[in-house]
């Protein structure tokens, strides 16, 4: 089996056994998308965590529908989509869901630290499946779309397309 982006075996009966530590080691990326990768982790961690914004993020999370997961689920995805807009297209989509994955549990962690909320390794998990089906979702693909495009290229025998690199724009000499 291929390795992905975010690597590590988290026991789901440990209840707090997901942390940012833990996740950051899992998490690889390839070495063009690390400084893109970081700009979105920085920008979002800004946003979450600045004198400035912290008590707006705090307010939007507190007056959000739902039960926990599906706030930082829908919240880090919401978060997402507004750095990606602000870069006007400039980001690799590519590192979006694990700058999300990062950020959703530096989020979930202070929550647990804070006693904001009860979060075990199932609501971090819920809350990362809600963030990656509204990530594909905003983007015009959904889950069953995708596991069906892969379902038939499989039963053809063909292998499904890796994801292409975004074209890149001319550099001037």
């Amino acid at each position: 089996m291929e390795q992905g982006l975010i690597q590590g075996a988290q026991s789901p009966d440990n209840a707090d056994s997901i942390t940012p530590e833990k996740i950051a080691e899992g998490i690889q990326i390839p070495d063009d998308l690390k400084e893109a990768y970081e700009r979105v982790v920085a920008s979002g961690m800004q946003v979450l965590f600045s004198k400035d914004t912290h008590q707006a993020a705090l307010d939007i999370f507190k007056t959000q529908q739902g039960d926990v997961a599906e706030k930082l689920g829908q919240g880090i995805a919401g978060l997402l989509a507004t750095i990606y807009g602000e870069a006007g297209g400039s980001l690799p989509p590519q590192v979006m869901i694990p700058a999300g994955v990062e950020l959703l549990v530096q989020a979930a962690d202070f929550m647990r630290r804070s006693g904001m909320a009860k979060i075990t390794n199932k609501v971090i998990g819920d809350a990362m499946d809600i963030m990656v089906t509204s990530i594909l979702e905003g983007a015009g693909l959904s889950i069953d779309k995708m596991v069906g495009f892969v379902d038939q290229k499989m039963a053809s025998g063909e292998q499904p397309p890796a994801a292409e690199e975004p074209e890149q724009p001319p550099t001037e000499a």
